[in-house]
């Protein structure tokens, strides 16, 4: 009898332990599970919802690491924020002195034409307005980017012929890759109609083709190929010259980061695509083709009138 009782207590032992082992894998699934949770609501939204454990174990410890983990993390995201702000606000300040000045000059210039009667100053004044004019649109497009890049810049949504607005920016070009002996190969289909601000996304279409077509070789061609994702709109730029380097591909859309492959103008052509790319909710990425060359892929999401746009772009400006 006294066997029995010891083997039955074993058994209820051996059960009892079964359960408490379950118990802990469970509690630990499920805090790990809540874990993933927060850190997925972090990486989503930003905000730090993991609060340091004052419990012990292998848990705890990895909450305890994940929170600090956010905590860096959440204070150089502030941090860069801050500096971009800094930034677009120096830029502001910059361009709108920079234009007050031209703005004074301009004004002299116009003076003197008017008081100089000889043909050699007359050609040299005019020339001088020349330069103005060049140097206004340039201090034009940096106050554009820092906009940009700021959000102050709200899309007109309209319905565009993307077809269109393709043909019409390659026209536009048309001086720069003719005089390069650049040839550009179109494959347009019939592609659906969006709502897009149709002089922004032109500017993101135009400064991708001009990057494409300045780093293409003389004598070979860019390729623009647009197609139909179902719930996007994909157009990709080729073209054939020596390819971006490994180790910019990452800054390649960073304000004024011109590197070995963006050396020429200011660096900030590719990044006011991207910025234009972010304001219709689409995306521009860039790498390299295996048989040489740069490729840009654009997309945009295929969404049914202006509506979706400004739902996405409110709740942006809440968060």
């Amino acid at each position: 009898m006294e066997e029995k009782l010891i083997i039955l207590a074993g058994i209820l032992i051996l059960f009892g332990l079964f359960l408490l082992e379950r118990h802990k894998r469970y509690a630990m699934e499920t805090t790990i599970d809540q874990l993933i949770r927060e850190l997925d609501c972090f990486l989503l939204t930003g905000n730090a919802n993991l609060e340091e454990s004052l419990e012990e174990g292998k848990a705890a410890n990895l909450r305890n690491q994940l929170a600090a983990a956010e905590k860096q993390m959440q204070h150089r995201l502030r941090y860069r924020e801050n500096q971009e702000k800094r930034l677009n606000q120096f830029m502001e300040n910059m361009a709108h002195q920079m234009k007050t000045s031209l703005t004074a000059l301009q004004i002299r210039v116009d003076l003197a034409q008017i008081k100089s009667s000889g043909s050699e100053a007359q050609a040299e004044l005019a020339e001088c307005q020349n330069c103005m004019a060049r140097l206004t649109r340039e201090v034009a497009r940096i106050l554009e980017c820092s906009q940009l890049a700021d959000q102050k810049i709200n899309m007109k949504l309209e319905r565009c012929d993307i077809r269109q607005l393709i043909l019409n920016t390659v026209t536009l070009l048309e001086p720069l890759w003719k005089k390069k002996n650049v040839e550009i190969a179109l494959n347009l289909p019939e592609l659906p109609k969006l709502y897009l601000d149709s002089y922004w996304f032109s500017q993101a279409v135009e400064n991708v083709v001009k990057n494409a077509i300045e780093h293409t070789p003389a004598g070979s061609s860019v390729s623009i190929t647009a197609s139909d994702r179902a719930h996007s709109l994909a157009l990709e730029i080729r073209d054939e010259g020596p390819g971006i380097p490994e180790e910019e591909l990452p800054c390649l859309f960073e304000r004024f980061y011109r590197g070995n492959y963006g050396k020429a103008g200011y660096g900030i052509g590719l990044s006011m695509a991207n910025d234009i790319l972010k304001a219709h909710h689409g995306a521009i990425q860039a790498g390299n083709q295996a048989e040489g060359g740069a490729r840009f892929l654009l997309e945009v999401p295929i969404l049914d009138g202006k509506r979706p746009y400004e739902t996405v772009r409110e709740i942006v400006r809440e968060s």
